[in-house]
């Protein structure tokens, strides 16, 4: 899209409010993006009172199908960001009422789509329906560079390998597929190699408080993201462990801050990973996986493969540690939202 000058009068509804203090991916992109507009003195509203107000609305997954009708029945853009879908193999027959409202606004209220990555467009396209090219565009997420950036400590093209490995996986573990493959495959490699494995996030699932409980294992259950950024820093390997990820803020904060990053070659990772696939762990080429198909004796053999060629695994990670800054995944959500404001005539006063 041609990048258009943002005029005072057009400003876009983002209910940033409504994410404060919460956790997850959609929270962490939403303060990440208040953050960047703020800094481009781009024009919006985030306060209900001034929602009338507004000549389009942006918003990630969902909203309230009451106040979408309001910029429908204008013709204001309604811009809705996408991720994942629910589906039958981890939701169960639950799914088609837990995407009912998704779906709705998807085919009926949006005028234009952003998916955080291919795979999670392959996945509402599957779900939804296929949308034209000129109706979606999709944008990696990104991450504050000023906060996820590589250890200045052995940072060069012969990192040690380490005597005791510093393993980290972060995130919400929310679910058994986010944590047990990454347990059973340590406890394959406990005997040969020394490691400590940090669990950064909470653990509000008990099935998973009783997998956790290991010799090798910190749990943090509380930290900022400036927190996050410095146990990565100082953690050699990240494993990531997630069923169908349609585009993993963990996995990006930990290729920014240089770590090696391996896990199961499921949803967005071989996309996210690119330069990395030979860290992760073979899965069916399906669109939706099941968690049967997460065989921990496979990942334990990814594991052992950093182990066994760290040095060169961290200098190519530290070597693509530039990509997906949140600067790059700003801009482009601001040319959208410039381009899509353009086409509205009304100023936002009225």
């Amino acid at each position: 899209m041609k990048q258009t000058e943002n005029k005072i009068r057009y400003h876009l509804f983002i209910p940033f409010r409504e994410y404060d203090g919460k956790i997850g991916g959609p929270s962490t992109f939403m303060e990440n993006l208040e953050r960047y507009l703020k800094e481009k003195q781009f024009n919006y509203y985030s306060n209900f009172r001034h929602l009338k107000k507004s000549c389009g609305i942006f918003f990630p997954v969902s909203f309230d199908k009451y106040f979408l009708d309001f910029f429908k029945q204008n013709s204001f853009p309604v811009i809705q960001r996408l991720d994942g879908v629910y589906y039958p193999s981890k939701h169960g027959q639950a799914f088609e009422e837990l995407n009912r409202d998704i779906k709705d606004i998807y085919q009926n209220y949006s005028e234009y789509i952003i998916f955080q990555s291919s795979y999670s467009k392959q996945q509402c396209f599957e779900m939804f329906g296929e949308k034209h090219p000129e109706k979606y565009s999709v944008i990696i997420n990104g991450a504050d560079k000023k906060i996820f950036f590589p250890s200045l400590i052995n940072n060069n093209e012969k990192t040690p390998i380490p005597e005791i490995f510093q393993i980290i996986t972060t995130g919400s573990f929310r679910n058994i597929d986010m944590i047990e493959p990454v347990i059973l495959a340590l406890d394959r490699l406990i005997e040969n190699y020394k490691f400590i494995l940090t669990i950064a996030g909470p653990v509000p699932n008990d099935k998973i408080r009783q997998v956790i409980k290991r010799k090798y294992i910190r749990h943090i259950s509380k930290a900022s993201l400036i927190q996050v950024a410095g146990y990565l820093r100082a953690s050699d390997i990240m494993i990531y462990s997630h069923l169908n990820p349609p585009c993993p803020n963990s996995v990006i904060e930990a290729v920014s801050c240089g770590v090696p990053v391996t896990g199961f070659k499921s949803g967005a990772m071989k996309e996210l990973l690119f330069f990395a696939d030979d860290l992760l762990a073979d899965v069916p080429d399906k669109i939706f996986q099941e968690y049967s198909d997460f065989d921990p004796g496979l990942l334990k053999e990814k594991i052992e493969y950093t182990f066994n060629n760290y040095t060169e695994i961290k200098k190519r990670a530290l070597n693509y540690s530039h990509l997906y800054s949140f600067s790059e995944t700003g801009s482009k959500y601001l040319e959208i939202f410039n381009q899509l404001l353009a086409k509205n005539s009304f100023p936002s006063s009225k």
